[in-house]
């Protein structure tokens, strides 16, 4: 099991269409925690829409791949580090009845 200070919250800018179908041609982010060595454990997209809705989705399917050897990244320079609060956050838009 993974400890607290192996974990690292990162996002990832993508463009493209959107998991939900939603956005074509759009851009928003992949947020991960994932170990320092590129392990994801969790992972969510992230989109806004034009008039301001934020839309988060899970990625269950990402749980468990590894972001050099499973995706093929020489390294993690795609990946903006970012702090848990952020990810919190997103995490939050992906369970309605925790929103505040």
């Amino acid at each position: 099991m993974e400890s607290a200070q192996d974990i690292i919250f990162v996002r990832e800018y993508w463009t493209g269409d959107s998991r939900d179908g939603a956005v074509v041609n759009g851009d928003g982010y992949h947020y991960y925690r994932m170990s320092k060595s590129g392990l994801i454990f969790e992972a969510y997209e992230f989109y806004e829409t034009d008039d301001g809705l934020e839309v988060a989705s899970p990625l269950p399917e990402m749980q468990n791949v590894d972001w050099m050897n499973d995706l093929g990244f020489e390294d993690m320079d795609a990946l903006d580090l970012i702090d848990e609060h952020e990810f919190q956050r997103i995490r939050v838009l992906t369970q309605p009845h925790l929103k505040t």
